[in-house]
């Protein structure tokens, strides 16, 4: 009697591990973020893929993205390879990361349990979300063939450096997905030499009979893609030189450095424009400037310059910080008046009407900004204008006091 026990109860046992079996087994609902078979860049939010690497806080770091032939177990056609070169050093990473929401407004994922991907190595990989300033991830790694990888999200942990008090996963809050190398690499972690890995077929997973979706909320943060202006379309003459600037004063040395500030004031369609001259030839794959303006004719109002140049206030500020992308700069272009970069608002609106460009042979970073943006009441324009990474600012120019514009 008693052996009978015994196979009753494993028999019970084996009946519930069935019965959980089936219903794990029930119907899967996914969302995919982008499957790469259409052989560009942009995931489903319509924003591109970018890199985001070492260089941008002045790493050595060269990383690049590509959409290529990739034949999976799924029977993939494509898939996204980054490639490059790790620049050394602790802080040294790599990795592909995407926008989940097309004006950079937060992605409610709440309805689903994890993101599930494809990958390919060898590489030590983490993968994950951007929310606010914390990036929550989890650690893979892919080998040399094709691997899939199920990341529940309640695996996913904060990996980030100054990580606010309280900080918990929220699904409902999300801005940007990636798969890096880490960015806070372990001590055998690889930082240095050629790196390749690809990914495929990255889709949100859910237990549910019901499709799901997405849902985005919130405002937007200025998120925005501004075609880059072509160099026949800047004024080649009336440029106004407002002076030099010593090199090697910026915050980060190996980010750009600002030289010379030049402008003229209203060209042809009433067009402010900038140009600031480096000490080396800027990346061609990011752009990071800003001009701060006191537009009002009272340098004692407005919000405080965060540069070098503290003692400056301004009205207006213009913020260019983005991402070569095949159709234009993706990143944070426009404009926002004192009040509203006190609110962190850093962009408000009117990126689409800039002017963008990369001149590496004249080594500059050149803006033009329609004056009808800047809310002009005074007789004159005085200004600061800075420049760094389009993740992080690097110097200014002037470096005390304002140049001044009619």
């Amino acid at each position: 009697m008693a052996a009978i026990g015994k196979f009753l109860k494993w028999l019970l046992l084996m009946m519930v591990y069935v019965f959980l079996a089936i219903l794990r087994s029930g119907p899967v609902q996914t969302w995919t973020l982008d499957d790469f078979e259409d052989g560009d860049l942009k995931s489903a939010s319509g924003l591109s893929w970018i890199v985001i690497a070492d260089d941008l806080g002045g790493g050595a770091t060269e990383a690049g993205l590509e959409v290529v032939p990739a034949a999976t177990d799924a029977g993939s056609k494509r898939a996204l390879r980054l490639a490059g070169r790790l620049g050394g050093g602790a802080g040294s990473f790599a990795g592909a990361w995407a926008t989940l929401e097309r004006t950079g407004r937060n992605l409610d994922l709440s309805a689903f349990e994890g993101v599930r991907l494809r990958v390919k190595g060898p590489a030590r990989l983490d993968v994950g979300f951007r929310s606010g300033v914390v990036n929550f991830m989890a650690r893979v790694e892919a080998g040399p063939d094709w691997k899939l990888v199920e990341i529940p999200f309640s695996t996913l942990k904060p990996s980030s450096r100054n990580i606010p008090d309280g900080t918990r996963w929220d699904a409902s809050a999300l801005q940007v997905f990636g798969v890096t190398t880490p960015q806070m690499p372990a001590s055998d972690d690889r930082t240095t030499g050629e790196l390749s890995f690809e990914l495929d077929d990255v889709m949100f997973y859910a237990d549910r009979s019901s499709r799901v979706e997405p849902v985005a909320s919130g405002p937007s943060t200025g998120l925005t893609v501004v075609p880059f202006t072509t160099f026949a379309d800047i004024p080649s003459t009336g440029w106004i030189d407002l002076g030099p600037d010593p090199e090697r004063d910026g915050k980060i040395p190996s980010l750009p450095d600002a030289t010379r500030l030049e402008m003229i004031a209203s060209a042809p369609g009433d067009v402010l424009w900038a140009k600031v001259t480096l000490r080396e030839s800027p990346h061609d794959r990011w752009i990071g400037m800003n001009l701060a303006l006191d537009t009002d004719g009272d340098p004692a109002n407005g919000f405080a310059w965060w540069g070098a140049n503290t003692a400056f206030k301004f009205d207006q500020l213009v913020t260019v910080w983005c991402f070569r992308v095949a159709d234009g700069c993706q990143g944070y272009v426009g404009v926002a008046d004192a009040a509203q970069v006190a609110a962190r608002t850093l962009v408000a609106g009117g990126g689409e009407k800039l002017r963008i460009a990369i001149d590496r042979d004249q080594r500059a970073f050149i803006v033009g900004v329609p004056r009808d943006l800047l809310k002009l009441t005074g007789k004159e324009i005085r200004l600061v204008a800075a420049v760094g990474s389009a993740l992080l600012f690097g110097d200014d120019v002037p470096g005390q006091g304002a140049a001044t514009i009619r």
